[in-house]
């Protein structure tokens, strides 16, 4: 069985490839493992382009009851969301206004019928029609973080 550590390595070599192959600013990885010590409120993995600011230190968000992960609880598929200023769901207003991110991609980690957790990709230079090739990154990281959680 792998340790914590070598868990969130496999997690963060995902994520520097997921942000890679959709250019995008910032990659994050956000899980509940009581046996982990991980919890959807703090980042698990997270990989930062250039110029980007990290997630990991924000902690004051109740993130499960944002409307974006409430959505993704409810769907469960991915969100699409080209203009985080104007999306419905409304993800947290911290995300753009702090953060500065401006379009992202959400995928739900669901495990038997409870979801534990959610891979996020966000992109800060401008809105973004996100392609099919950038959802099918994320469909490939989401298959990958679930071979990894099979290990656990």
């Amino acid at each position: 069985m792998p340790t914590t550590q070598e868990l969130v390595t496999r997690f963060q070599k995902m994520l520097d490839n997921l942000r890679a192959k959709t250019n995008a600013t910032r990659t994050t990885l956000r899980l509940d493992s009581d046996k982990h010590g991980w919890f959807v409120n703090g980042i698990v993995a997270e990989s930062l382009g250039p110029g980007a600011m990290s997630l990991k230190k924000e902690t004051g968000l109740q993130q499960r009851r944002s409307g974006t992960a409430t959505w993704l609880d409810q769907n469960r598929h991915i969100l699409v969301q080209n203009d985080t200023a104007n999306a419905v769901p409304e993800p947290p207003k911290e995300l753009f206004t702090v953060y500065g991110t401006k379009a992202q991609m959400m995928a739900p980690v669901v495990r038997g019928d409870k979801m534990v957790g959610w891979i996020s990709v966000h992109y800060n230079p401008s809105t973004r029609e996100w392609s099919r090739d950038d959802v099918a990154a994320l469909e490939a990281a989401l298959a990958e973080t679930h071979k990894v959680m099979d290990d656990m």
